[in-house]
């Protein structure tokens, strides 16, 4: 009896999987013995742009943060000091390195900080 419940229990979990994979989209065929089926829509899951876009400006933002606190030649030190380290921290100085757009957002934080 044992055996059939476990039986029993792994074809539920397949309806069920199959259940949660169709209410997200099933396209209808008809097979060649004449059977309708449903089967689910394969999607491709994707990095989501908006989210990476956010991610990317709040970078932006941040550094351009740090360039209006700190200025110019004191921020220039500090990503220089990041350059001479490991390759870690390479990539760092390189990231943190002030680009056009954080220049912008910082002097627009330094009408709002001063």
């Amino acid at each position: 009896m044992d055996k059939g419940i476990r039986e029993f229990e792994r074809r539920h979990r397949a309806v069920t999987a199959k259940h949660r994979r169709l209410a997200e989209g099933y396209v209808t065929r008809l097979n060649p013995n004449g059977t309708i089926e449903h089967r689910p829509v394969r999607r491709v899951r994707v990095l989501p742009l908006k989210g990476l876009a956010l991610a990317v400006t709040g970078f932006v933002a941040f550094k351009g943060y740090l360039l209006a606190s700190l200025g110019p030649a004191d921020y220039a030190t500090h990503v220089a000091h990041l350059g001479g380290g490991s390759l870690l921290e390479q990539a760092g100085s390189w990231l943190m390195g002030a680009d056009p757009a954080s220049r912008w957002i910082a002097a627009q934080f330094l009408g709002v900080l001063s």
